[in-house]
């Protein structure tokens, strides 16, 4: 270990149960969960098939939640499903996991950014931010006053995040805690005007069966619910037991499922759902509560947007800074990013991920769809390599449930990533998406043959990811 290296700072273990908690439920619930209500999941499933369809996948997602657990208190370290694919597999697989979940990670950070720009257009008609008409790009219209929205909450949150974890943790939960509150609010005001159930009627999309209305919604569920493997990103800044960690992954993917179905049954309940949606609304979740509750219940909706968009921002600035940190400090990246501040946060890390991020909203929010189309294929990686080495791990140590458990979480995940390859799934990739993914594949290849010699065969040849990172932490003092 170089003198550098020992005189860098440490990870602080500041991270609350509830910091973790709010770490995943924020990246779980986007600006998506109050508009797919009406454009994805009634006109597909109906209220209840839309329901069932979303509980029974936050119900699968605890399966593989199951191996993250598992793989969180056998390897408490930052890095996450690099970590566990260098454990089982060698660092060749660790490196092909960590290059693809990289860019799900940063690619939801300036889409999160740009989505502010779609919440103020759905909230406030005629936008004040639509100013400074710049050009069109893939459909879609720039303005400056959008980008620089955008610019200063990717540029603010990377503050929050430099100051130190416990910054970003204390701003997490307060955001997620309100965005909760928010729909609630939104939810209690709908009922207390007394709404007639009759209008789920038909609870299921008429001239399709039941099953296949779960099904169709089920098949969101890797968008709906990604987030919740940001936990194990920042495994070594917990102030708590690892074994706590399942548990509030769980949680975080209930709940979320929880304020999914809540967004369904408020949008589908005001007024008969079929011809809500057969007048083809704008944005039918915030048209169906100011029809019940008027603007206030906007307000409330609008605020919980507002909390899901910053608190999945901040929630991937602190995933993917975790990841790049662990994987520099293995060699698979340069070396400048496993830099730690004496505040215990891999600033150079967190940079690089803002200055992408402010490049981006340049190019419009349907390019930027078109890469976090690509989102589905990182993260099924990611849920795949890890059951896959929880799996392996689990047989090696004896632990007969938990491979088996890790088997069926393998087979799940595998499901998550054929349908984004298979034509008429709704995960199914588009052109555009296909060609980015193409070139993205081409950069890691060509990128990974130029560091092949110093990853591979240089200071840690022979030596795993993770033996790698309790070396460090035992040179911290951390064990």
């Amino acid at each position: 270990m170089s003198k550098n290296q020992q005189q860098e700072g440490t990870f602080k273990k500041d991270l609350r149960k509830i910091d973790i908690w709010s770490l995943a439920l924020g990246a779980i619930i986007g600006w998506g969960c109050f508009v797919m209500p009406g454009t994805s999941f009634l006109p597909k499933a109906g209220p209840l098939g839309s329901i069932f369809g979303l509980m029974l996948g936050a119900i699968i997602m605890c399966i593989i939640c199951c191996s993250y657990g598992y793989m969180i208190r056998k390897f408490p370290l930052s890095g996450g499903e690099f970590v566990y694919a260098d454990t089982a597999f060698g660092k060749k697989h660790a490196f092909i996991c960590g290059w693809f979940i990289v860019l799900a990670y940063w690619s939801l950070i300036p889409l999160n950014s740009t989505a502010l720009a779609m919440v103020s257009r759905y909230i406030l008609p005629g936008s004040p931010l639509q100013i400074g008409y710049l050009y069109t790009i893939a459909g879609w219209d720039v303005y400056l006053g959008e980008i620089a929205l955008a610019y200063a909450f990717i540029i603010g949150l990377g503050i929050v995040n430099i100051r130190g974890i416990k910054s970003a943790g204390w701003f997490q939960t307060l955001v997620a805690v309100a965005l909760f509150a928010s729909v609630m609010v939104a939810l209690i005001g709908v009922l207390l005007t007394k709404p007639d159930f009759n209008n789920l009627k038909p609870f299921f999309l008429e001239g399709q069966s039941k099953f296949a209305s779960v099904l169709a919604v089920l098949a969101f569920a890797p968008y709906c619910f990604v987030g919740f493997d940001c936990i194990p990103q920042a495994a070594e800044e917990y102030s708590f037991s690892h074994k706590a960690a399942l548990g509030l992954m769980v949680g975080a993917i209930l709940v979320g499922g929880i304020i999914y179905s809540i967004v369904v049954f408020i949008t589908s309940v005001v007024t008969p759902w079929g011809a809500m949606l057969a007048a083809n609304p704008d944005w039918a979740t915030g048209e169906m509560v100011m029809k019940s509750i008027g603007y206030i219940g906007v307000f409330f909706i609008g605020i919980a947007m507002f909390c899901a968009v910053v608190s999945g921002m901040n929630g991937f600035y602190i995933a993917s800074s975790r990841l790049l940190y662990s994987m520099s400090y293995a060699d698979a990246l340069p070396k400048r990013f496993s830099h730690l501040t004496p505040q215990g946060t891999p600033k150079n890390s967190i940079l690089f991920m803002m200055l992408l991020a402010l490049i981006a909203p340049w190019f419009g929010r349907q390019v930027l769809a078109w890469i976090v189309d690509m989102t589905c294929v990182g993260a099924a990686m990611g849920f795949t390599y890890t059951c896959a080495s929880a799996a392996k791990v689990a047989k090696r140590d004896g632990d007969t449930l938990q491979m088996w458990i890790s088997i069926l979480g393998i087979a799940v995940a595998s499901i998550f990533l054929v349908i984004t390859f298979v034509p008429g799934m709704p995960g199914f990739l588009s052109i555009p998406s296909f060609i980015i993914l193409a070139v993205w594949i081409v950069i890691g290849i060509v990128f990974y043959l130029s560091i092949r010699n110093r990853y591979i065969h240089g200071q840690w040849e022979g030596i795993s990811v993770e033996e790698i990172l309790y070396t460090k932490m035992k040179t911290d003092g951390k064990m």
